[in-house]
């Protein structure tokens, strides 16, 4: 068989990702760039597919506020690709300086939960069953993934529409914690239950208890006068999603301390 991988018709550019993550940290720990052929052989694919993997790597290292890893990628003449959008190319050096010089080491493979068959989509649809959330947290361990991981479930759960006001742009939606994450147990964390979809300025206010869920899913609203105060909320179509009062009681009682 030959060292380059078999293509599939649907290959998994996460898995791919998490391979070349690996390949590039330690090029990264060299102080070198890497050759897009030399990381495609690395990791057993054709050169060609690099812009696959490399996007999503590209995407986690600008959404985490990371140095532009992907900038260390180049060709022959030591550029890089048209797809490359993380640093000014005209100043391409420092961008890979700060890679060069960042502690990797510290920082865990995002990727680390792609296997040749699983995705994000298909770790996102497991949190439809309850059950098996601190599992998918256990599996994913990276916050930036999981979250985003969640993202993806509740924009299916309140089909892409903000729980407050409707509002569907997808690129303005966000994942709002009932419980927040850093008091969240393992289990509660990726629970679809401690989770509502909520466009980014209802997000805002939610966060700094402005808005806020009761028990009976009204909106409550502190110290502004709002149209939307006593409007029940959007609910999943889905019973057993619906946000878990006991979260809601939770996060009252974590106000009021």
């Amino acid at each position: 068989m030959s060292n380059v991988e078999m293509e599939t018709k649907k290959p998994n550019h996460e898995y791919r990702a998490y391979k070349a993550w690996n390949v590039m940290i330690e090029y990264a720990h060299q102080g070198m760039t890497v050759t897009y052929k030399a990381l495609a052989d690395a990791i057993g694919v054709h050169h060609r597919a690099c812009r696959y993997f490399l996007d999503p790597i590209q995407d986690y290292c600008l959404a985490q506020k990371l140095p532009p890893l992907t900038s260390i990628v180049v060709n022959q003449e030591g550029k890089v690709g048209q797809g490359f959008i993380a640093w000014d190319t005209d100043n391409l050096e420092e961008g890979q300086n700060l890679v060069f010089h960042y502690n990797w080491s510290n920082y865990p493979n995002p990727f680390i939960y792609a296997e040749p068959d699983i995705t994000q989509e298909a770790l996102y649809k497991e949190l439809f069953d309850v059950e098996k959330a601190k599992d998918v947290y256990e599996r994913v361990k990276v916050r930036g993934v999981a979250q985003s991981i969640f993202r993806q479930a509740l924009l299916e759960v309140y089909d892409g529409k903000c729980a407050f006001c409707n509002f569907k742009v997808e690129e303005a939606l966000e994942a709002a914690h009932i419980i927040p994450w850093h008091y969240a147990q393992d289990e509660e964390k990726l629970d679809i239950r401690n989770g509502i979809l909520l466009c980014s300025n209802h997000h805002k206010l939610f966060d700094h208890d402005i808005f806020k869920v009761n028990e009976d899913y009204t909106i409550g609203v502190a110290r502004y006068k709002s149209k939307l105060s006593g409007r029940k909320i959007r609910l999943p179509e889905k019973t057993w999603l619906w946000p878990q009062k006991e979260y809601i009681e939770k996060r009252a009682s974590l106000t009021e301390t």
